[in-house]
């Protein structure tokens, strides 16, 4: 049998070096498997509590911005059922619209209670973003307990 010069002359490839496509595939797929069960370790009130005092900063934040914006007054006022947002315009307290100032309720397994310990806060920016009325906004639920501050400076702090 006679081999073509062609074959014969080519260069041996090295071996091949790294990680197949296969290989990539089946460490992302534990990765995946690792980190969902670290999150279903985590306990449901305190995953309920602490997204929904991150919600509560997002939309406080947001609240400050729009105040700015505006160049009016918002309030933000808390009760233990929900919060809500107002701006005010031609000396009137009016709701604030757009679906991220939608009045919101509590879920069922957070529990508020304002720094001062009453049931019930305003929160006031005013047109530069600082806050006349600064506050430490409590929710609770089971064993979780998170804090958002907002201090006078109109800065939303998020934890103790």
């Amino acid at each position: 049998m006679r081999t073509s010069a062609a074959t014969a002359d080519a260069p041996a490839r090295p071996p091949a070096n790294g990680f197949t496509l296969v290989e990539l595939m089946v460490v992302l797929a534990i990765m995946a498997l690792a980190a969902t069960a670290v999150v279903l370790t985590i306990p449901v009130e305190e995953r309920s509590v602490r997204s929904e005092a991150d919600r509560l900063a997002a939309r406080l934040a947001a609240a400050r911005d729009v105040a700015v914006i505006e160049g009016r007054s918002v309030s933000v006022n808390f009760a233990p059922s929900g919060y809500g947002f107002e701006r005010r315009v031609a000396g009137e307290w009016q709701a604030l619209p757009g679906r991220s100032f939608e009045q919101r309720n509590w879920p069922s397994d957070v529990r508020f209670v304002a720094g001062n310990g009453q049931g019930a806060a305003r929160v006031l920016f005013d047109r530069v973003g600082t806050s006349p009325t600064p506050q430490a906004l409590v929710l609770a639920g089971g064993d979780a307990r998170e804090v958002v501050r907002v201090s006078a400076t109109g800065e939303i702090i998020r934890g103790e």
